[in-house]
Order: structure tokens, then C-alpha cells, then sequence
């Protein structure tokens, strides 16, 4: 019995040292250093304007990192509502929004219901916004099935956990 649960622990233990090591640095905006996270392998990853777009495999999760200045804001949230609205995705209701306050920067994560093809989907922003003036500020957006938004939960979180900011990006 012992040399089974020693076997099993060994095996557990390098799964997730595998799994770990599955997860690749990515590149989000120019910095010294840059903005990076650690997107897992199996996702795609793709460039976009402002930064990357990062899905599931199955197509169930898809994450944006966008770096913009100030003067951007609104541009980019136009494209985000055209966008929505292209691919059939309401917003149902009023964002549920928390915003926390560190030192350097402020923190602002807005939750909107919303509907995709007739049943509920997730969509949540995460903002980044430096306190400092003239520093680029970035938005984390996500949109997920319901499964989906359950199934990679830890992989989101693991995300998020990975992301390094530059102090240098303008």
C-alpha cells in the first residue's frame, strides 16, 4: 500500500511539474521589461492592435490584453461593442463592478450580464490603470461559455497570477 501511494504521489508530483511547464511567457505590450503572462500552451495565441488574444482550444474562453493610452479609451471600447455586437452577444444589464486602490495603480473589474445564442455567456473587464500620468494603462477582457468560464477557471487565474507589468511602458 505504501509504495502505491509513494507511486501515486511521484506520478501527481511530476504532473503538475509537466503541467507547469506547459505554460509559455507571452509578450503583451513593449517595455523594459515588457508586459508579459504565462498563457498555457495549448491555448492559441494570436497578435492583435494593441497587444495579444489568447483562446481555449474547444473556442470556450477567449482573453484579450490590450495596452492603450488614455486618449484610446473610447476607441477601444466602441471596437469591443462592435465587436460584441457581431457576433450576437447582448449585454443584458448593468456591469456589477469592484474596484480596488493599490499604491502604484487602480484596479477595476466590471462583470456584465449578457446572452450569446440565446442562453447567458460571461463577459468581464479587467482594468489596469497606473496612477502616474502618461503610463499605459491595460484591459483585460473575457468572454466565456458558462462551461467554459468553470472549466479553465484555474487556468484564467493562473493567467492573471503570471502577468508582469513593465514600469516602463509608455
Amino acid at each position: 500500500m505504501r509504495s502505491i501511494l509513494a507511486s501515486t504521489f511521484t506520478v501527481a508530483a511530476c504532473l503538475a511539474l509537466t503541467t507547469a511547464a506547459f505554460a509559455k511567457p507571452v509578450r503583451i505590450a513593449p517595455g523594459n521589461p515588457p508586459i508579459t503572462a504565462d498563457i498555457p500552451s495549448a491555448w492559441k495565441v494570436s497578435e492583435i492592435d494593441r497587444g495579444i488574444q489568447a483562446r481555449t482550444g474547444d473556442d470556450e474562453v477567449y482573453v484579450w490584453f490590450e495596452s492603450y493610452m488614455p486618449a484610446q479609451f473610447e476607441t477601444l471600447l466602441a471596437e469591443h461593442n462592435a465587436y460584441f455586437k457581431k457576433q450576437g452577444v447582448a449585454i443584458t444589464g448593468e456591469a456589477k463592478t469592484q474596484s480596488v486602490e493599490f499604491a502604484t495603480y487602480d484596479l477595476k473589474s466590471s462583470d456584465y450580464p449578457a446572452t450569446y445564442e440565446k442562453g447567458p455567456t460571461v463577459i468581464r473587464y479587467l482594468s489596469i490603470v497606473p496612477k502616474e500620468e502618461g503610463r499605459r494603462h491595460l484591459l483585460i477582457s473575457y468572454w466565456a461559455s458558462p462551461a467554459g468560464d468553470k472549466r479553465y477557471d484555474a487556468d484564467v487565474n493562473k493567467i492573471l497570477e503570471s502577468l508582469r507589468a513593465s514600469v516602463e511602458a509608455r
